[in-house]
């Protein structure tokens, strides 16, 4: 007889401090927008980085606001920090949206999709060879010719 394992659903054994650390790392952001984001104090973010433990009712938003960076981490997004600040989706960024505690589903399928095309534009820019064009090249492009004397 087989007998199929059960499914468990992972435990998150990070504390309080390794959950900070993870939304202020995945999201490349500042200790000012850190402690904006969890509506605090810099001197207490990094108090709660050092180890201090905050009260329950911040635990449980700051396990929530890991959860959806772990999330973000998982789509591979590039310089998430150049984007965080970006206007997207009713013109608001997603900063300003981790900072009132939205659903971030929306946004981040946005903000994914405008991160591939950066990424796709920056990888086209550096391979494209433009950068490496002869100076005869650039000068035969000119409207006025120009003459060399040595």
């Amino acid at each position: 007889m087989h007998v199929e394992p059960s499914v468990q659903k992972q435990v998150d054994t990070r504390s309080p401090a390794e959950h900070v650390a993870n939304i202020r790392d995945v999201f490349g952001i500042n200790m000012s927008d850190l402690a904006s984001i969890l509506s605090i104090t810099r001197p207490t973010a990094y108090a709660w980085l050092e180890g201090q433990e905050p009260k329950p009712e911040a635990i449980l938003r700051i396990q929530r606001l890991s959860r959806t960076a772990d999330e973000v981490k998982q789509m591979n997004m590039i310089r998430l920090d150049k984007l965080i600040h970006r206007p997207i989706l009713d013109g608001r960024s997603l900063l300003e949206r981790l900072r009132v505690d939205e659903d971030l589903s929306p946004a981040l399928a946005e903000l994914k999709a405008i991160a591939d095309k950066e990424k796709q534009t920056r990888r086209q820019s550096k391979g494209s060879g433009k950068h490496l064009r002869s100076l005869d090249e650039v000068l035969s492009e000119s409207s006025v010719p120009i003459e060399w004397s040595e």
